[in-house]
């Protein structure tokens, strides 16, 4: 059994704070934004759709990602990187889903969500990996905090938002 989506809702333990202060300071460097803990699956909906008004997260990671898909290209083939990413999506899909479900996400839509975004931070994870970055990368940082049962939602409005 996996930790996918197993301390949602929670309160943030001190190492999780810890960790969370370190992915912001890396994704928000010059602010200090509120962190906002969501504390339910309901909240998380309503999130996604304010969030969806505001492509700026979505774009700031978009552009790392093609930076970073730029360097790994340098040290192996693009096939290679599309294999690696195919097989650990293909590894991870069925299990970030039925975890979401068992964790109360409820609908198909709000449970393709989470296990979507579990799928593209564990592929960032990967890339930067590939692309040589250290533990410490913002995506290396976000995927951790999923591995440890939570879901960053992301930077939005002055605040990273996490379930």
């Amino acid at each position: 059994m996996s930790d996918w989506f197993a301390r949602v809702g929670l309160p943030l333990s001190s190492e999780e704070s810890a960790a969370l202060e370190a992915l912001v300071g890396v994704v928000a460097p010059r602010a200090t934004p509120e962190i906002a803990l969501l504390t339910s699956w309901s909240d998380v909906s309503h999130f996604i759709v304010a969030s969806e008004r505001d492509a700026t997260w979505w774009d700031q990671e978009e552009e790392e990602r093609e930076w970073l898909w730029t360097r790994a290209t340098e040290q192996q083939s693009e096939s290679a990187l599309l294999q690696r990413i195919a097989s650990l999506h293909a590894g991870l899909d069925a299990a970030v889903r039925a975890a979401a479900a068992a964790a109360g996400a409820g609908g198909t839509t709000l449970v393709n969500e989470a296990a979507g975004s579990v799928l593209l931070a564990a592929q960032q994870d990967a890339l930067a990996e590939m692309a040589g970055e250290p533990p410490g990368h913002r995506f290396r940082r976000k995927f951790a905090l999923f591995a440890r049962g939570r879901w960053p939602l992301g930077y939005h409005a002055a605040r990273f938002v996490i379930f």
